[in-house]
């Protein structure tokens, strides 16, 4: 049971986020400073409503003063997969060749406005946790440790460097046509979920060694990109990076889009339980394959905060029927 202290410390950190997310509030379209709508981070009509149930979609969420930190929620259709992001011209314009008209993934540009979502939600989360760690300084100093909370939002605002260079060149690619990003796409069999997100391709132990030899940090990070999601029939599969990223990347991208997709999709599951927080399911996946092993993810999710080797590879299989065994032997090896 919470006592009292505890539930002053959860009822100011939901006010300040929920502050926060109102703030946070302008077009992110460079020559834009109208205020921004909900966006999906994937389409709606077509991919989002595939999966949903009478409106509604399980999203998985975070509240760090629950028992069960990470935990599943049914979310309307409306609000899952979403974030403020462009005005209502912009969302509407930009991204009309993709959902009103056929997608064809052999258009580069259609791929890059698919990354363009996904790396401005990142964008999004990052400019609320630290306009939230803001407000808890200025208002809360008294529940909070001021001194942690200011340390978090200056590694927060280093990851909107890499953010920002990558952004100047999809929308480089956009107005001058240009091709900066490689990308390489796949069909799998359909599976009920949608992913959009992206990951460092070095591991924590390679950035640190990166620290050490040259008394900085790395300035240009490789960045992977990944959207999955159902398209017809089939589910489809997105993967990219930045051209000048291709000599250390190349071999890595072509061995996920070659493999058996049954090792594909245990490389897609270690991607979803240890780096990519980004996704929803339909409510029968979920039910299926996750709600009877649910607290693995939580588990997941801490193993990944002291994991150093983010490369290290598990034996796990989200769309196999054992995989709530195949956890309980993971949990048994990791400790």
């Amino acid at each position: 049971m919470k006592n009292q202290q505890q539930i002053k410390i959860a009822a100011a950190f939901q006010k300040c986020k929920i502050r926060a997310i109102k703030e946070v509030g302008t077009c992110f379209h460079p020559d834009c400073e109208v205020k921004s709508i909900n966006s999906h981070i994937l389409q709606k009509n077509g991919i989002l409503s595939s999966l949903e149930k009478d409106g509604h979609l399980m999203e998985m969420h975070i509240n760090p003063f629950q028992d069960e930190i990470h935990f599943f929620k049914r979310v309307g259709i409306n609000q899952a997969f979403s974030f403020k992001c462009f005005c209502n011209e912009h969302d509407t314009n930009l991204f009309k060749e993709i959902e009103t008209q056929e997608i064809d993934f052999s258009n580069y540009r259609q791929l890059i406005l698919f990354t363009l979502r996904t790396i401005y939600n990142e964008k999004f989360r990052k400019q609320v946790n630290v306009r939230m760690r803001e407000l808890l300084i200025a208002e809360h100093s008294d529940l909070f440790n001021v001194t942690h909370l200011a340390n978090e939002n200056e590694q927060e605002k280093l990851g909107f460097s890499d953010i920002e260079k990558t952004e100047k060149l999809i929308w480089k690619d956009i107005k001058d046509n240009t091709q900066n990003f490689i990308f390489e796409t796949r069909e799998i069999t359909k599976i009920e979920l949608c992913l959009s997100a992206f990951y460092n391709y070095e591991t924590s132990i390679e950035l640190e060694n990166y620290r050490q030899k040259y008394g900085k940090d790395k300035e240009d990070v490789i960045d992977i990109f990944i959207n999955a999601f159902p398209h017809k029939d089939k589910t489809v599969i997105i993967m990219g990076y930045k051209k000048t990223h291709e000599s250390e990347v190349k071999s890595y991208v072509n061995s996920l889009i070659k493999e058996s997709e049954k090792r594909f999709l245990r490389q897609l599951t270690n991607l979803m339980m240890f780096r990519c927080e980004t996704w929803v399911t339909s409510e029968e996946f979920y039910k299926k394959r996750i709600k009877k092993c649910e607290s693995y993810f939580g588990m997941a999710a801490h193993y990944s905060n002291q994991n150093y080797n983010e490369r290290k590879f598990f034996l796990i299989n989200l769309f196999d029927e054992n995989f709530c065994e195949q956890m309980k032997r993971w949990k048994k090896n990791v400790g």
